[in-house]
Parts: structure tokens; C-alpha cells; sequence
């Protein structure tokens, strides 16, 4: 997983942002969603899954289902892509 060509995770005003270098639109992102993300684009998605369930003390298939919802929402908002082989 990466963000788009364009977009940047960054922190404006002490919210964590999806943000867009080309058209300066940004999409906020609430504490719990923004160290999803984070950890997503640091890893792969199983770990990522894994360290979440462990940081927010909650069973691993509640947030796979959770990050799973967030990816499929950001990439069809083209925030984030899906890179090379997945099974998301």
C-alpha cells in the first residue's frame, strides 16, 4: 500500500492529513485512522493489522475489518493505492 503519486500523509494544524501536493486538498484523519495508515505504509498489511490490534487493545479481526473499510474508502478516493501483489 502507498499514498498516491500526488498525496502525502502530513500533520496541518495538529491533524494528520492525506494531503494533495498538486491541488493543496487535504482529507483529515481521525487519531485512530491516521496510526492505521501509518503503520499500513510502514508494512504490510497482516503486521500493520497486528500492531494495531496490540496499540488499541483490540481483537486483530475487529481492526482488519476496520483498516480494510479505511483502505477501501481511500482508494477509491484515490488517497491510497494498492502496489503489487495483495490479498486485500
Amino acid at each position: 500500500m502507498t499514498t498516491a503519486p500526488d498525496i502525502t500523509l502530513t500533520t496541518i494544524n495538529g491533524q494528520t492529513v492525506l494531503f494533495s501536493k498538486q491541488t493543496g486538498d487535504f482529507f483529515g484523519l481521525n487519531t485512530s485512522a491516521a496510526h492505521m495508515i501509518q503503520c499500513l505504509l510502514d508494512t504490510d498489511f497482516q503486521t500493520a493489522a497486528t500492531r494495531c490490534a496490540t496499540d488499541f487493545h483490540t481483537p486483530q479481526e475487529t481492526i482488519e475489518t476496520d483498516l480494510l473499510e479505511l483502505i477501501n474508502e481511500l482508494v477509491a478516493l484515490k488517497l491510497l493505492r494498492k502496489e503489487g501483489p495483495s490479498n486485500l
